[in-house]
């Protein structure tokens, strides 16, 4: 690694460089990273350019250390439990955030390790890759990626969209009805694509929503969302 022309530090391009890692799943949650001495002989770069880089994730919330044991992903995600199926993307529907739709990949890829975790699969088995752009008024407001089965998702190929929604379509014309949903939401720092997409500026932070789809207690899609800071606001009610 070098220092780039627009004079970025070192251990700030060392620091996104692991963060990317981390987002991309090459470190998966709880997943202890490389010593200081590793990242020094993998970077090629000084001990002191490790520390402050991983000062600089402690600082972010990407990772934690932990005394005499290593530093590792860090895992603060919280979930919500709910009673009743409760989707993200169909409540930002209801109350009229979300107006229409922009399919920016539909896709045969393989399964990495994260998305296989969550779909009950082989990693490297093939999966059927949906990213939509969900938009209000015209105003890009939600990044949306899908993955599912292929063997069973096949048909998803071949659906158009723009005449009817994803999980309408999948409940009305092929009974595939979601009675049972995992969402976790926490704080995300936006990539480039995203940024590009969402038409905002970069290392902007956001609310990523992640999602396990389930019908009949079989998994049948794993999700995320992706939406800028400043779009959502929620409220919760306790009590009567």
């Amino acid at each position: 690694m070098q220092e780039t022309f627009n004079k970025v530090p070192l251990y700030c391009q060392l620091a996104s460089k692991i963060a990317e890692q981390i987002e991309n799943g090459t470190y998966q949650e709880g997943d202890r990273i490389p010593s200081e001495r590793e990242l020094c002989n993998i970077y090629h770069v000084s001990r002191m350019t490790v520390r402050l880089a991983i000062d600089e994730l402690v600082r972010k919330g990407k990772i934690e250390k932990s005394q005499g044991k290593g530093t590792y992903v860090s895992n603060k995600s919280i979930v919500q439990s709910l009673n009743n199926v409760y989707s993200f993307s169909k409540e930002m529907e209801k109350q009229g955030k979300i107006s229409s739709t922009q399919i920016i990949k539909r896709e045969i890829v393989p399964a990495d390790y994260k998305v296989a975790k969550h779909l009950g699969i082989e990693e490297g088995e093939q999966v059927v890759f949906l990213e939509r752009l969900r938009l209000a008024e015209n105003v890009a407001v939600m990044v949306e990626k899908a993955w599912f089965p292929y063997h069973s998702f096949a048909f998803l190929l071949n659906i158009d969209f723009t005449k009817k929604g994803l999980y309408k379509t999948l409940e009305e014309e092929y009974n595939v009805k979601i009675n049972r949903a995992i969402e976790t939401f926490k704080a995300t720092e936006l990539n480039s694509h995203e940024c590009n997409l969402l038409h905002c500026r970069k290392n902007q932070y956001g609310l990523l929503v992640k999602r396990t789809s389930y019908c009949n207690d079989k998994t049948i899609c794993y999700s995320t969302i992706v939406s800028k800071g400043d779009i959502f606001e929620f409220t919760v009610q306790l009590g009567q």
